[in-house]
């Protein structure tokens, strides 16, 4: 997962620190969502969609996952150059984490 911060990717890549960020889980509902893990009980919403390329992306994601034994990281940028970054992190999804539906 990649998320382009612009000029608040440094504030973005602190607050990430600070939650303690432990996985993403996509999320399919009305409307679908990525929620970020963090701690023992907290949940974070980084974003939401109805359209059908971010649902087939989001797919992809939890394929990947799925693949990777929920290993998946998050890298926060300050542009799509690829030439820095500002945090990243990798991550684990838990094999046992429950689906829920956003509400």
């Amino acid at each position: 997962m990649v998320i382009v911060g612009g000029r608040r990717s440094r504030a973005l890549a602190s607050w990430l620190q600070s939650i303690d960020g432990r996985s993403i889980h996509a999320i399919k509902g009305s409307p679908d969502g990525l929620i970020l893990y963090a701690g023992e009980q907290e949940r974070w919403i980084l974003a939401t969609y109805d359209d059908a390329e971010m649902k087939q992306a989001s797919q992809q994601f939890v394929d990947q996952q799925q693949l990777a034994q929920g290993l998946h990281f998050l890298l926060v940028q300050p542009d799509d150059s690829g030439m820095t970054y500002t945090g990243f992190w990798l991550m684990q999804r838990p094999p046992t984490a429950p689906e829920k539906r956003l509400q």
